[in-house]
């Protein structure tokens, strides 16, 4: 018996083996077959194609290799070395999916829409870092001619029963930085019948007044949703090291007669940091956060690497609350409320 033993556990793993990538085989042509008759559906057959399709046994996921979409109009494709898709939940009462890009390859022009980064510092609730980072431009000046292949994320739960719905987004730029970005609403117990009905309504162009009717009431439906969580996360992978050499580079003042270059331009940072953290200290960030400031500055000086916002409200506040951040008076007791934090990362 001890003779047979290696041979029988070697036999096991071998029919086991074979069972997986039998299975494996299988699951991956339904999951091809299923993406095909979707592709046809919604008349992609000319701009969508792939490589290959796997699937693990169980159905927990299914992975497309050498993902490309024709954008068409003499646009370059967008492609993806892979895309998993997985914890599917399709039903009338809860639809869930997590999807992963690797190695997304996209043109040059979707680099240089980093601009808008700057437009994106300037909210509601931080002016002066707004202009702190438009005048400073960590996120503009990155010194990158191109954009690496880059990884990204999406998460997404709409659950009727708990009358929740929750989603995540990560993207991961090479060189540049990993963002996140989740957040949880509740009181949404209807959310996911809504929007299944709508798909249906938008996709019979009989029914489109009735499904202007439907997006309406959406509106209203999510205007009433109250946040349960969020989180806005930023993690530098070379963007600002990079922008803080080309600004000590090619905008410091240098005097011939006043020894180092390497010394006055560090020098004449430090004071420009300084000052936008005066700026900054005098608006609305030092009122909301008591060290924002402090962090913006240690930033802009390359002493932290990322920062997270995490806003858990300590009593309700609905999605149609916010409207109240333009009312100085009205805003100090919602951010009571809102209970923002930041802090390093």
């Amino acid at each position: 018996m001890s003779k047979r033993l290696p041979l029988i556990v070697g036999g096991a793993v071998v029919v086991l083996a074979a069972g997986y990538f039998g299975l494996s085989a299988y699951s991956g042509k339904q999951a091809q077959k299923h993406l095909e008759d979707w592709t046809y559906e919604h008349n992609l057959d000319d701009k969508l194609s792939w490589s290959t399709v796997s699937a693990s046994p169980l159905g927990g996921s299914v992975s497309i290799a050498g993902l490309e979409l024709d954008l068409g109009s003499g646009q370059d494709a967008l492609r993806a070395e892979q895309v998993t898709i997985s914890e599917v939940i399709d039903e009338e009462r809860q639809t869930r999916v997590r999807l992963q890009f690797k190695g997304v390859a996209a043109d040059n022009a979707a680099f240089a829409n980093l601009r808008g980064l700057g437009a994106m510092a300037g909210g509601s609730l931080t002016p002066n870092l707004g202009y702190a980072a438009r005048g400073f431009e960590p996120a503009l000046n990155s010194g990158l001619t191109h954009s690496k292949p880059f990884d990204l994320e999406l998460f997404v739960d709409i659950d009727d029963d708990d009358g929740i719905l929750e989603t995540e987004l990560a993207l991961s730029l090479p060189d540049l930085f990993d963002s996140r970005i989740s957040y949880r609403l509740n009181n949404q117990r209807d959310l996911n019948r809504q929007l299944r009905r709508l798909q249906d309504d938008l996709a019979d162009s009989d029914n489109a007044l009735r499904a202007l009717g439907k997006l309406k009431e959406l509106s209203a439906s999510l205007e009433r949703a109250e946040i349960e969580s969020l989180q806005v996360s930023l993690k530098d992978r070379g963007m600002l090291a990079r922008s803080i050499a080309l600004q000590q580079r090619y905008n410091t003042p240098l005097d011939p007669a006043a020894g180092s270059a390497d010394d006055q331009r560090a020098k004449f940072h430090a004071r420009h940091v300084e000052q936008i953290v005066k700026d900054c200290e005098k608006g609305q960030l030092a009122k909301v956060f008591g060290n924002g400031c402090e962090l913006l500055g240690e930033v802009l000086m390359g002493e932290e690497s990322g920062v997270e916002l995490s806003v858990k409200p300590t009593e309700s506040v609905r999605i149609q609350d916010l409207a109240k951040l333009e009312n100085e008076r009205a805003s100090k007791r919602l951010l009571e409320r809102l209970n923002p934090q930041l802090s390093s990362i």
